[in-house]
């Protein structure tokens, strides 16, 4: 693994990470901060990941056409000035303009990130590197930002949110300035798109409880008792969990193959639903939230691997990351609307096993089709 190369890269994806990272924030902040609904909330927080999916999935197409570091610089502007809007914002309007900011900033670098990796080898352990190291500033943030908003405001949090933000966009000046073009793609393998498709199917399916659960663990948390302290300190873990996942998946890859550890992770992911969404105490919220967070980036680190060997041109894997962001933020506004959380508990755990169920065919192709392939 070139490392020289990696860690720009894990700048850039830190900063296209903000927007799914800091969702508690923004909900809480919405909600306590602007007196939104839980509903209003919730639709704050679907709108800023959806603009972030629609942003990777139509960067490519920029990106293509201008593969130097330019737009990466645009985007990480845009990325600053929605969070620094946040923190001057009142209504849900106003909410709603910088979560736009934010996510098309957000959505655009991580769509530059993704094709950069794509064309890397091995890109499920350089994700896992990526993500182990961007979640431990991650986990400072989550740990940290509640504490300010809790003694000064939440504006305050959001403007250190927009500080940190800033003091990391120069590491976009190191980011390769070149990503696959057009031409050059064209004489990559026929993309499969059929198999594309069953990866779009599960996300479908799986990621609206992946966003849900993360958008609303702030509430929930609140709900089983603890204070704005031990908010920020289950998030703080949560996040460190995220390390050691992306560490895993770092050092395991896919030497198992597929298989093993992708549905590994999708059980563990299953179980921690079931404990953060039916916990009625803290122990099993908190038990949940570390699973949780063991899976977090482990989860996107196989799916976006996955997209990378499909097409290694980079197009998949920035198409399926934006997209993976539209049932990611459908989430958030599925959650604040049905309310009654501990009751999606059963219905969640249920519906990722079935996710998991259309996921295992294709893993088990891959991996067969892995071990024919000439040394």
């Amino acid at each position: 693994m070139r490392w020289r190369a990696v860690a720009p890269l894990t700048g850039g994806t830190f900063l296209g990470m903000y927007p799914m990272m800091t969702t508690p924030i923004l909900i809480g902040g919405a909600m306590d901060g602007a007196a939104m609904s839980a509903e209003q909330a919730g639709w704050i927080g679907t709108i800023s990941v959806g603009t972030v999916a629609a942003a990777s999935m139509l960067a490519p197409i920029v990106l293509q056409r201008f593969p130097g570091r330019a737009p990466l610089y645009l985007f990480a502007a845009l990325l600053i000035a929605g969070y620094a809007g946040f923190a001057v914002v009142t209504g849900f309007s106003g909410y709603a303009f910088a979560a736009i900011l934010g996510g098309l900033g957000s959505g655009g670098l991580l769509a530059g990130m993704a094709m950069r990796i794509a064309g890397m080898p091995g890109p499920d352990r350089i994700y896992g590197s990526i993500y182990a190291v961007a979640t431990v500033a991650f986990a400072v943030l989550l740990f940290v930002v509640p504490i300010i908003s809790g003694a000064y405001g939440i504006a305050a949090a959001f403007a250190v949110l927009a500080f940190v933000a800033l003091l990391v966009a120069p590491a976009l000046v190191f980011v390769g300035n070149h990503v696959i073009a057009e031409a050059e793609d064209a004489l990559s393998p026929a993309t499969p798109w059929a198999k594309v498709a069953i990866v779009m199917i599960v996300m479908t399916i799986a990621f609206p409880l992946y966003g849900g659960v993360y958008s609303f663990c702030e509430r929930r948390a609140v709900a089983v008792g603890l204070s704005p302290a031990g908010v920020g300190s289950v998030l703080g873990a949560t996040t460190l969990m995220t390390v050691v996942g992306s560490a895993l998946v770092a050092w395991i890859g896919t030497r198992p193959g597929r298989t093993l550890p992708t549905v590994a992770t999708m059980a563990i992911a299953t179980l921690a639903y079931g404990l953060a969404l039916g916990g009625t105490s803290v122990a099993p919220f908190v038990v949940g939230m570390l699973a949780f967070g063991l899976i977090q980036v482990a989860l996107n680190s196989y799916f976006f691997g996955l997209a990378s060997v499909l097409d290694p041109g980079g197009r998949v894997a920035a198409f399926l990351q934006g997209y993976s962001l539209i049932p990611y933020a459908f989430g958030a506004a599925l959650f604040g609307t049905l309310g009654n959380l501990p009751a999606l508990a059963l219905p969640a755990v249920a519906i990722n096993i079935l996710a998991t169920l259309i996921l295992l065919p294709l893993l088990l192709k891959l991996d067969r089709g892995a071990r024919k392939a000439p040394l």
